[in-house]
């Protein structure tokens, strides 16, 4: 574990010049490889990221960018591996729980996913990841990227995410 993360902050170079488009590609890549993999996988990247997140040996402001194709793709992603999603929500809860991502990212995701890509339901899937209580603040951003289909099949947003 130890050498991994060594290995990621020797390549990356958190804090130096260009780093964080170093880190986010490398996030992007590391995401999009596990999404088609399985939970366990998931598992030993998250493990390894969390540490080097902790350990301040990747950028926080390259985790943002560094998900935009895998929220974009991921309805493409999930034609052909099914879990994809779920592994996503995942990653996403994972890096909220570290405080290295705030939930409202998701209204700059890009176009394709919020209007879509059923962003709202895929939010609430992060947000039960996340467990413990619903806060107000989670609750406005499913609002914002609730679309009319999903404001027609849910009143409010408190209603899609108890579906």
């Amino acid at each position: 574990m130890d050498d991994a993360v060594l290995s990621f902050h020797e390549l990356l170079g958190a804090g130096k010049s260009g780093s964080v488009e170093r880190c986010a590609k490398a996030l992007e890549q590391g995401v999009m490889m596990v999404m088609e993999m399985k939970e366990a996988d998931v598992t030993k990247m998250l493990t390894v990221l969390s540490k080097c997140v902790t350990e301040g040996k990747w950028d926080k402001a390259s985790i943002p960018l560094g998900l935009n194709d895998p929220l974009e793709f991921l309805g493409d992603i999930e034609i052909d591996a099914p879990l994809a999603g779920v592994h996503l929500a995942s990653i996403i809860a994972e890096l909220m729980k570290l405080e290295a991502l705030s939930f409202d990212f998701l209204l700059n995701a890009p176009e394709y996913f919020r209007t879509d890509g059923n962003s709202a339901q895929f939010g609430c899937k992060i947000i039960k990841k996340v467990g413990g209580d619903v806060v107000d603040e989670h609750v406005e951003v499913i609002e914002k990227l609730m679309t009319d289909n999903d404001k027609v099949a849910h009143a409010t947003a408190r209603d899609l995410l108890a579906a």
